[in-house]
């Protein structure tokens, strides 16, 4: 299992919770909307010139935000890989998926608004038939610990080795 990871990705795109278009398609996502097609191989560097020339604000923010922002567009489009496992916590319970695809880029969804503004995507495979896969509180404690995390997306490091443990054959 060394060579998967383990991944948290909010259902949140685009502030808003998209977790039944999640399970329904089969897919996980991000927002921003109006960087376009992020697949060839862009670097957080060009990643986070596009965030600047895209969303004006990020120009006048602190570089904190656009870090962060350039971070989570980086690790969703070019560290998250097939096989790895997301953990998709929903307010008190999480799901579990599993990824089957590469970075796609969703056009019909690239706008800001209620029905669209979640255009990134990577196809999964809802484990537990799309079903809750169990309680935050039931997560080892560093994986808990982790999930405060109010990122979009992140990767579990810290306490990867007992959540690869407390997942067991299920993501075998």
């Amino acid at each position: 299992m060394s060579d998967r990871k383990l991944w948290v990705i909010r259902p949140e795109p685009n502030f808003q919770n998209r977790l039944h278009a999640f399970i329904d398609n089969g897919m996980v996502a991000i927002g921003w909307p109006s960087v376009g097609d992020l697949g060839g191989g862009l670097d957080r560097n060009a990643l986070s010139d596009r965030l600047k020339v895209t969303y004006q604000h990020y120009q006048a923010e602190q570089k904190s935000e656009l870090a962060v922002a350039a971070g989570v567009l980086d690790r969703f489009v070019n560290h998250i890989n097939e096989g790895d496992i997301v953990l998709v916590p929903n307010g008190s319970i999480v799901y579990l998926a599993k990824v089957i695809g590469p970075y796609e880029f969703h056009t019909e969804l690239s706008q800001d608004g209620p029905e669209t503004g979640y255009p990134h995507w990577h196809r999964v495979v809802y484990l537990n038939g799309g079903k809750p896969f169990c309680q935050v509180k039931d997560l080892p404690l560093g994986v808990r610990r982790s999930i405060d995390c109010r990122l979009a997306v992140f990767s579990i490091h810290s306490a990867a080795k007992a959540m690869w443990s407390f997942l067991g054959d299920l993501v075998k």
